[in-house]
C-alpha cells in the first residue's frame, strides 16, 4: 500500500529525521492497519509533540545539586550509598529495590518533586557516581 502524495508531502515536511523514519516504518511495515495512514500519522506526531513538551518541562539538574544529592544520601544511609557505588561498577544497574530507597530517599530531601524530574535525578546521580566515584 502506498502513501498519498499528501500524506508525504507531511512527512517530508518534519525536521526531525527519525520522526520521518519511524513513520514509515509503521506506514509501509506488514500488518493490517485498523485505522488510516493520516490517523496513524497524526497519533505519532502527537505522541512525539507530547513527549518532546514533557522533556522540555524537565527540571535541569546542576552538578552541584546532584553532588549535594549524594552527599546526603552518603550521611543518612551509609551502607546503601556503598551498596549502590558496587551495583554500578560491577553491574551497571541498580536492583530495584535499592533503587526504590534512592528515590524515597530523593523525595525526602525533596518532597515536591514530582515523578520525572525524580527520575531525571537518580539518572544524574548514576552518571555522578560513575564519573566521581568509581
Amino acid at each position: 500500500m502506498s502513501i498519498s502524495p499528501e500524506l508525504q508531502a507531511k512527512i517530508d515536511a518534519l525536521e526531525d529525521e527519525r520522526l520521518k523514519a519511524d513513520i514509515l516504518d509503521v506506514l509501509t511495515g506488514p500488518g493490517k492497519r485498523r485505522a488510516t495512514d493520516e490517523a496513524i500519522y497524526e497519533m505519532i506526531v502527537s505522541s512525539y509533540t507530547e513527549s518532546k513538551e514533557e522533556w522540555s518541562r524537565r527540571r535541569q539538574w546542576k552538578d552541584d545539586e546532584v553532588a549535594a544529592f549524594a552527599q546526603y544520601f552518603k550521611e543518612k544511609k551509609p551502607a546503601d550509598f556503598v551498596e549502590f557505588i558496587r551495583q554500578e561498577k560491577e553491574f551497571n544497574e541498580i536492583e530495584s529495590v535499592l533503587a526504590w530507597n534512592v528515590r524515597r530517599l530523593i523525595w525526602e530531601l525533596m518532597p515536591d518533586l514530582d515523578q520525572s524530574d525524580c527520575t531525571g535525578l537518580f539518572g544524574k546521580f548514576r552518571d555522578y557516581v560513575k564519573l566521581h566515584l568509581i
